[in-house]
């Protein structure tokens, strides 16, 4: 027997939502599609933005939806490398750097040794707000930085390397026109400095 299309228009399809539902679901996704929109407008400062990203920085933090918006910034932060240098089981001394554009390759490779770099460089930043020598943040960062370095003895098969956590400063650029280089010396800062012997 066939059905007629009168029929089939008034069956019931299933369950619908109730109004309460709807507004539930409604709040929700406003609440997230705000939270997607305050993350990159709260780098320019906007009183507003920042205070959204003040309401909501536990959920943008938990969904993970502030991921690297201040690094692609209209104004981005200088970067981070860890300059070293290694006395050689044979004597002979080498001095390199993470990343390195040369040594690593592909591309993808050179941005994770960067991402490296960026990290040791945000473990250090905790450390130094810490006033106790023994807290735990400078133990994680000395953990860390002795882990960079032990890598880098076994791998080169070194006596002794030296860390150097370096940041790299962006010029201005007015200062880029008027000709200076981005790898002005005087663009480097030294944050970290320290000496790890092999076992």
């Amino acid at each position: 027997m066939a059905i007629s299309t009168t029929d089939a228009a008034q069956a019931p399809i299933g369950p619908r939502l109730s109004r309460g539902w709807k507004l539930v679901i409604s709040a929700l996704l406003i609440v997230h599609v705000t939270a997607v929109i305050v993350c990159p407008l709260s780098i320019e400062g906007s009183p507003i933005a920042g205070r959204l990203w003040l309401l909501l920085q536990p959920y943008v933090q938990a969904a993970y939806l502030n991921h690297g918006y201040h690094f692609f910034a209209p104004q981005p932060g200088p970067s981070h490398l860890l300059k070293y240098e290694l006395e050689l089981a044979d004597g002979r001394n080498v001095t390199a750097t993470i990343p390195s554009r040369t040594a690593n390759r592909p591309r993808l490779f050179y941005h994770r040794h960067f991402m490296l770099t960026e990290f040791l460089n945000m473990l250090h930043e905790r450390a130094q707000s810490s006033e106790d020598p023994a807290s735990p943040q400078r133990r994680v960062f000395e953990q860390y930085s002795n882990s960079y370095a032990n890598h880098l003895l076994k791998k080169h098969d070194a006596r002794r390397v030296t860390l150097h956590l370096t940041r790299h400063l962006i010029p201005y650029p007015e200062e880029v026109l008027r000709g200076r280089p981005l790898n002005d010396p005087t663009l480097y800062q030294e944050l970290y400095t320290r000496t790890y012997v092999a076992d």
